[in-house]
């Protein structure tokens, strides 16, 4: 990310000898902090986010200490807007053109999109960068963003998208920052946070070799079939498992949701919203909602803590001709929002794909475990979340 010109004093703390702080960098620093302690919010709480490279927004520390862990640490990596401490961001251009999305059926609002990427993931990403030198369209994350997103719809093989990303990256300005290949696209989005737990599974579904005292098992305790397979790659012998599942963690997710301005409003739309008594226009209204929070006052109290509802359905991700393998997600969505949202794609949360090729029938609870046990840490202790919206 490109450093603003006034802000060149954050990258330069030690003096050429490398024994004191440049006089430059402590004006600097003064001026944060007289910045941040002008904020209604440092004038409420009495705190600020301490942004060192240790701390990095993460810890509420005084003023004092704040200015000390500056002066000793050095400043977190990429910070150069104080979003967390009250300034607004410059405004961001329009990453992608509409045209692509318009014909190959894809949503509209991918500006929408990115800005809530940037809300939740905030400047220290790449994504505000341009694209190259000049570039008005896109940045280097919405480029990403949609290479990758090409890749899936037209099921791009690896080597052929490296290829692409190979010739793209020679054909555009040397300034250009596209991925070199398919491991570096992936490896720009990763600090968004949308991470995917593979976990191996016994082929009979007894049991996910999920649990610590199970990790390490070669065999299915419970039916005895093996773990592994043994195949031959590149002349060499490897162990492969026979079978696997894929879990997208759910707190982290959530914890998104209040961490967009986009969103987090929303989440307690269900409560501020009035509607008609005589229409049932949202879960809600209805009366098992109703009942539930008669039951657990306690929950109910908050509207912020997350109503979700979950589904699961197979389908077959290669073709529809008629072949046995299938696969079976875990949907879950959060009820809190507003009908016109929480039905959109985006916030329909594929958590659990179970492979196939058959149903996983009476035995879908196995797959389940991972889930279960963030949803039972969520409502037995809960979990500290930021909204941003307040």
């Amino acid at each position: 990310m490109e450093i603003p010109e006034h802000r060149k004093w954050m990258v330069n703390r030690m003096g050429p000898d490398q024994r004191r702080v440049t006089d430059e960098y402590m004006a600097g620093v003064f001026e944060f902090a007289q910045f941040a302690c002008a904020q209604e919010k440092f004038k409420k709480e009495g705190k600020l986010r301490c942004l060192c490279k240790i701390c990095k927004c993460k810890k509420h520390q005084l003023v004092g200490d704040v200015m000390g862990h500056l002066c000793m640490k050095g400043l977190m990596d990429g910070y150069y807007y104080w979003t967390n401490h009250g300034e607004k961001r410059p405004p961001i251009p329009p990453v992608v053109s509409n045209n692509y999305y318009k014909c190959s059926g894809v949503r509209e609002d991918f500006n929408d999109f990115e800005q809530m990427v940037m809300d939740v993931a905030g400047p220290s990403l790449a994504a505000q960068a341009p694209f190259y030198n000049g570039c008005e369209n896109y940045s280097e994350l919405s480029a990403t963003i949609q290479a990758l997103s090409i890749k899936s719809d037209f099921n791009i093989s690896e080597t052929c998208f490296n290829q692409w990303m190979d010739f793209m990256g020679k054909a555009l300005p040397n300034d250009n920052r596209m991925p070199e290949n398919f491991y570096r696209a992936k490896k720009s989005v990763e600090k968004l946070g949308l991470g995917c737990i593979k976990i191996h599974c016994c082929p009979n579904g007894c049991m996910i070799y999920y649990f610590p005292d199970d990790k390490n098992l070669r065999s299915c305790k419970i039916c005895g079939e093996d773990r592994y397979k043994s195949v031959i790659r590149n002349g060499k012998a490897r162990e492969v498992p026979l079978k696997k599942m894929w879990y997208f963690p759910l707190i982290p997710r959530l914890q998104r949701l209040y961490s967009s301005m986009q969103t987090a409003s929303q989440m307690r739309w269900h409560r501020e919203n009035i509607r008609d008594p005589g229409y049932l226009s949202h879960p809600s209204d209805g009366e098992a909602w109703k009942h539930f929070d008669e039951r657990y006052p306690e929950f109910s109290m908050d509207p912020r803590n997350v109503r979700l509802g979950l589904c699961a359905d197979g389908f077959a991700p290669f073709d529809k001709t008629g072949r046995t393998y299938s696969c079976w997600p875990i949907i879950l969505t959060p009820y809190n929002l507003p009908p016109w949202m929480c039905m959109r794609r985006e916030f329909l949360f594929s958590t659990i794909i179970i492979p196939g090729p058959s149903d996983p029938k009476g035995k879908i609870d196995v797959y389940m475990q991972p889930l279960i046990d963030d949803l039972k840490l969520l409502w037995n202790s809960g979990l500290m979340t930021y909204d941003v919206s307040l």
